[in-house]
């Protein structure tokens, strides 16, 4: 009898080791009797698209790994004053982690800095934050996105011509750094003449606002960067509907399924993939990893992608079925 009981633990203990094998690749099992990690995933706003994708890459992350994973935005877009609010009373409720996006870089300095006293570890993703202790960075270079995508609008028309810069807000890192890569291509090509830069928030209706009065003052107008594509959706509607869509090249940033069904369409020419999926689902993993004990890179940085015409149609794909990155793969990629 005794050994009949050894063997039925053995062949437990050997299908627990099978079953441990067979979760999804990157995934890092939870020990045995190990209590639920539970996360919080801290976004700017309810309302553009872009965050509504990085909360589902940081779902399927949690999904993955066991993880209870809750959610925290400002009900009012981008408010410092009601994330620094979320923060503190998520501070009160000790959760094993945060994985965090500023509303404002400096501005929330103060407030990360009383989640490092309180002991609870961060992961900083999206928005680079400095003067605060974190387990990892992860995110794209946004002065690279900017560069990239507006040496694309150019070079598409033919080098030269009138250009509107659409900012998004212009206290958030992302914005300033985007302006720079914006500003850096600029210069690389003297035919082309800035003709305005205003602010749409990173919204398309402040954004479309924005641009019905430029239209107004400017009869002609060869292309137009928006700083995401949640605007300049809205910039390309506007074109159409004042009858002249086709004839101002528009680009963004982000490659939202909107975005990507525009450039399908023909009413935008390209995006610049910032993949907040993607980080979201990183920077989760990263965090579940570090509790678990596993070493993580001190930053996890994305690679550029241009979408336009040609490979557009992958990026329409409902967020929910987009494939999630393959954490290997990523780490190996890295110079840290």
């Amino acid at each position: 009898m005794n050994q009949l009981k050894s063997r039925r633990r053995m062949l437990a203990a050997g299908a627990a080791a099978v079953g441990s094998v067979l979760l999804a690749p990157g995934v890092l099992a939870q020990a045995p009797g190990q209590k639920p990690l539970r996360l919080v995933v801290f976004t700017k706003n309810l309302t553009n698209p872009f965050w509504n994708a990085v909360r589902i890459g940081a779902d399927k992350a949690g999904k993955e790994n066991g993880v209870t994973i809750e959610h925290a935005a400002p009900t009012k877009p981008d408010n410092i004053e009601e994330q620094t609010r979320q923060v503190e009373d998520w501070i009160v409720r000790k959760p094993d982690g945060f994985v965090f996006v500023p509303v404002d870089y400096k501005a929330l300095v103060p407030t990360i800095q009383k989640v490092n006293k309180a002991g609870i570890p961060i992961v900083v993703f999206n928005n680079r934050m400095t003067d605060v202790e974190q387990v990892t960075y992860v995110g794209s270079d946004d002065e690279t996105i900017g560069y990239e995508i507006t040496r694309h609008l150019i070079q598409a028309m033919g080098g030269k011509g009138k250009i509107i810069h659409i900012d998004g807000v212009p206290a958030a890192i992302t914005a300033q750094n985007r302006r720079k890569g914006f500003d850096r291509a600029l210069k690389e090509f003297p035919q082309v003449e800035l003709l305005a830069s205003q602010p749409g928030n990173y919204r398309r209706l402040p954004a479309v606002q924005v641009f019905e009065n430029l239209m107004q003052r400017f009869p002609q107008i060869d292309g137009v960067f928006c700083a995401n594509d949640d605007m300049a959706v809205g910039v390309a509607e506007a074109l159409e509907a004042a009858g002249r869509g086709g004839k101002t090249k528009v680009v963004g940033i982000d490659a939202i399924p909107d975005g990507a069904a525009a450039i399908l369409a023909g009413k935008m020419l390209a995006s610049a993939d910032f993949s907040g999926h993607d980080q979201a689902y990183l920077a989760v993993t990263a965090m579940v990893r570090h509790l678990r004990g596993e070493r993580v890179p001190k930053e996890i940085a994305l690679p550029v992608v241009i979408v336009d015409r040609q490979n557009a149609k992958t990026w329409t794909m409902p967020v929910a079925e987009k494939p999630v990155p393959q954490w290997a793969k990523v780490v190996a990629a890295q110079k840290n």
